[in-house]
């Protein structure tokens, strides 16, 4: 006999305190009479997929996450299902076509999910949550009892799923210091690689009311200009996905007399509240020219004990401006600048330009 009303609280307490999902998948493997249970997690955008699994071997969510996403040859045919959906497993695939395949022989069969069902827990723009229980080769199919047992929990793990990502979403505002950013005088926003705006600070919000260089559109930021919108989105997207061009710098044009917005776009490394793994995000930091105030150099010489030359350069590399020009500016050769930088990176204890932009962006410029 099993304690519907209790698994039922472990499931919700496990939306807020993921550390206990384990737990509600072992239950769920005892409620189901399955040999294991799966929780998988996808990056639609990437189809990067990460899962979270007991009564598996122990390498399984290891091996998952770094190959055998690759070959599930289920998560294609579950994309347009919507959450809450019962998996109609061999309606989405021939039996025989999934125990052909690579996915079935080198992953489901020695973690005994030869026969299985499974659940739509949520299928958003950017994540796609499913649950799925499995039984070895030799236990049989599931019968129809069991697809009563998992029709009946099945919404309360969907709203537990929508409640955990709503989670996730405020615990990337609050890993952001958001107090912090809310007092910048200029533009920051935090998106999804969608574009979805997670958080944007007062001075952002200003804009995007007016629709002074960004603007809202079905909740998402976007370029105001329709030139700018492909490019600035590419920069999202790149940004949140960590690809090889993170992120950049660009300007958004407005109409005259007032001079383009300055745009930075930045990964923003957000840990997990929900499930195994972080959700895909970029920070965006706008500065308008026309009235936002600047970091000084003596500002950055202060805070960062940088030289005169140092913080020169820094600055102009923040303006996205680059070395040659910083270098012209000083007058001093490009491989003179480079060695400013270098000391810069060092006394500011960051590696790449991307990153010192974003430090000298936060620094100094508040209300």
């Amino acid at each position: 006999m099993h304690d519907f009303d209790g698994m039922v609280g472990q499931i919700y307490d496990a939306a807020v305190e993921p550390g206990r999902w384990p737990q509600v998948l072992e239950t769920l493997s005892d409620f189901l009479e399955g040999a294991a249970t799966k929780l998988t997690f996808q990056n639609t955008r990437t189809l990067r997929s990460e899962a979270n699994s007991v009564r598996m071997p122990p390498e399984a969510d290891i091996t998952y996450a770094r190959y055998y996403y690759k070959t599930n040859v289920f998560l294609p045919r579950i994309a347009r299902l919507h959450a809450g959906t019962l998996i109609p497993i061999w309606e989405l695939l021939p039996r025989e076509v999934y125990r052909r395949s690579e996915f079935y022989n080198d992953f489901c069969r020695p973690g005994d999910m030869c026969h299985s069902i499974g659940l739509v827990l949520a299928n958003e723009p950017d994540t796609r949550v499913v649950f799925t229980c499995g039984r070895a080769e030799t236990t049989g199919e599931f019968e129809p009892e069991h697809l009563d047992r998992l029709r009946r929990i099945g919404p309360h793990l969907v709203r537990a799923a929508s409640l955990g990502l709503r989670l996730s979403r405020s615990e990337i505002a609050r890993s952001a210091n958001v107090e912090a950013l809310d007092r910048v005088a200029q533009g920051v926003l935090i998106v999804a690689a969608s574009g979805e705006i997670l958080f944007a600070n007062r001075t952002a919000e200003a804009l995007l009311n007016e629709a002074d260089g960004i603007r809202t559109e079905k909740s998402a930021l976007r370029a105001a200009r329709r030139a700018d919108a492909a490019q600035f989105q590419r920069l999202i997207v790149a940004a949140a996905e960590r690809s090889d061009t993170a992120g950049g710098v660009m300007a958004l044009a407005r109409p005259a007399p007032r001079r383009p917005l300055s745009v930075l776009v930045a990964p923003l490394k957000i840990e997990s509240t929900w499930f195994v793994t972080g959700r895909p995000a970029a920070i965006v930091f706008v500065a308008d020219p026309d009235s936002a105030p600047g970091t000084t150099q003596a500002q950055v010489r202060n805070l960062y004990r940088l030289t005169p030359a140092e913080a020169a350069v820094a600055i102009a590399v923040a303006r996205g401006e680059g070395l040659q020009a910083a270098a012209d500016e000083l007058g001093i050769s490009l491989t003179t600048a480079r060695t400013h930088l270098q000391h810069v990176f060092e006394k500011t204890e960051t590696r790449r330009q991307a990153e010192l932009v974003r430090l000298i962006a936060a620094s100094g410029v508040y209300e």
